[in-house]
């Protein structure tokens, strides 16, 4: 434990599993209370468990309706919000476009695009309230960097999701706040259960479209350590930019 971010406080959005919830480890272990949000009750509350300076906040991102009154219970509960990392996100179900649904469509870009900008909305307007200063990490995905083997919904709202970092970059930068993405490759999560066991991952990452440059998964880990990072005071000068944790994937 550093205790870089000691006395800080974080939400992390989609907290209860997979590179969420080792997030909310790597953040708790280096000092921060964490915030972990997230629809899966159970799995926030049991990942809320991994420190005593966490506590669970359920909640559905798909109802955007629900994030005003989320973040304002963060700060009534945490005093302060330093951080805010949008991990949450959904594969929806996998279409080509000329099969795409309208509501698989809508389903995928509230939750991987319209949530994250809305938290980003209402987290920076706290962060500029009381005077400034923060960081916002967003998890896009190798997939925003492919035009093949990535579903089309999911894909675009992760590109998408790049943008949004850029641009909310430049607009918060003058209020000292850090806004960066991390895309990871294929990380061994349960979004990636789909494809297989570890061994069909293993595959997948060795060889064909998916391969990257050292022939192996990524462990949700990996990726948090990276999101830490930008959390930290050591990455201050570092903002609008998307950080790959593919190993190399999309080289």
């Amino acid at each position: 434990m550093s205790g870089a971010l000691s006395g800080q406080v974080a939400i992390v959005t989609g907290g209860a599993s997979g590179i969420g919830r080792a997030t909310v480890a790597a953040l708790l272990n280096d000092g921060a209370a964490v915030a972990v949000l997230d629809r899966d009750e159970a799995g926030a509350a049991a990942s809320a468990e991994q420190g005593e300076q966490a506590f669970a906040l359920p909640i559905d991102l798909a109802d955007t309706a629900q994030i005003p009154g989320a973040v304002a219970r963060v700060i009534e509960r945490l005093g302060k919000i330093d951080a805010l990392v949008n991990c949450a996100g959904v594969p929806g179900r996998f279409q080509s476009l000329l099969n795409m649904e309208e509501d698989n469509w809508d389903f995928v870009q509230t939750v991987n695009l319209k949530a994250p900008m809305l938290m980003m909305k209402h987290v920076a307007k706290h962060m500029i309230e009381r005077g400034g200063g923060g960081r916002i990490v967003n998890i896009s995905s190798s997939s925003a960097f492919r035009a093949r083997q990535s579903p089309i919904a999911y894909a675009s709202s992760k590109a998408a999701l790049v943008q949004l970092t850029r641009s909310a970059a430049a607009e918060l930068g003058p209020h000292d706040i850090n806004v960066n993405a991390i895309a990871p490759g294929i990380t061994a999560t349960g979004m990636t259960k789909v494809i297989g066991d570890a061994a069909a991952l293993e595959k997948v990452a060795s060889s064909g479209p998916l391969e990257n440059l050292f022939h192996r998964v990524s462990q949700p880990e990996d990726v948090a350590a990276a999101i830490l990072f930008l959390c930290q005071p050591a990455s201050r000068q570092i903002t609008g930019q998307t950080i790959h944790t593919s190993a190399g994937a999309v080289v």
